[in-house]
């Protein structure tokens, strides 16, 4: 149970920050997208490379730390899903 629990901990622990930082980025880049329409054909791209290499980096972590807590499966499944919907709560409970 207690392995579980730091299964559990890792996406509420991590997605808000990461949450928090891939906003910031996406209205940095929103502002590019809107300079370059009058400058450019608009060839920024609306989510930045960052921001998806950091997601992938966050789901790669978290099979890291699974696989090392040794949680498999069902359960695996379960913690990121329960983590992902706690950290988004805690997330818009921050914005609001």
């Amino acid at each position: 149970m207690l392995r579980f629990l730091a299964a559990l901990a890792y996406p509420i622990l991590t997605l808000p920050p990461y949450l928090e930082w891939s906003r910031r980025q996406a209205e940095g880049q929103i502002d590019k997208m809107q300079a370059a329409v009058f400058n450019s054909p608009g060839t920024e791209a609306p989510v930045p490379p960052a921001v998806v290499l950091a997601g992938l980096g966050l789901l790669a972590g978290y099979g890291l730390v699974t696989a090392w807590l040794g949680i498999r499966g069902w359960r695996r499944a379960v913690a990121l899903v329960v983590g992902v919907a706690v950290g988004s709560l805690l997330f818009a409970r921050r914005v609001e």
